[in-house]
């Protein structure tokens, strides 16, 4: 780094990126990108396995569903004060913009025209989607929303 700092690697992102870590390194930045980000939404449905209103989502609708601002499945906080709910509503909108304009994108594009630095630069913001998913909790419907249960995921 131009400050001298530490260079990030790889190896520093979340676990859940390593699948993706031979295509990077191969030369198929694109792919790697792509597939880190479905592995991110299909890591969300996942998590909300528990919710018959997520199960048939995917994508956008997954997304909105799964980290809805009133009736959400999974939460990053107990929402109670307005930071609490701008973090929430922001990591859905990053959600979003992750599915659409990375995912989405490099689902239909043959050539995005990524360099080597921009994919690196798109598999830490979604390694950092990862970490935050480490901690999201489940709101459980018979539970107040001010309530959520972690869900136990340790993966990093």
């Amino acid at each position: 780094m131009a400050d001298g700092g530490e260079a990030l690697t790889l190896g520093d992102l979340h676990g859940e990126t390593r699948l993706v870590h031979d295509l990077f390194r191969g030369g198929y930045a694109q792919e790697a990108v792509r597939k880190a980000a479905q592995r991110y939404i299909n890591r969300v449905a996942e998590l909300a396995t528990d919710d018959p209103g997520s199960r048939d989502r995917q994508g956008v609708d997954l997304i909105n569903r799964v980290f809805s601002e009133d009736n959400p499945v999974l939460t990053f906080s107990s929402r109670e004060t307005l930071p609490e709910r701008d973090e929430h509503n922001g990591y859905r909108f990053l959600g979003v913009g992750l599915t659409l304009a990375i995912r989405n994108v490099m689902t239909h594009l043959d050539n995005h025209g990524l360099t080597e630095t921009e994919a690196l630069e798109w598999l830490a913001f979604i390694s950092a989607m990862h970490r935050r998913l480490d901690s999201v909790q489940q709101v459980l419907p018979e539970q107040d929303a001010g309530a959520p249960n972690p869900v136990g995921t340790e993966a990093s």
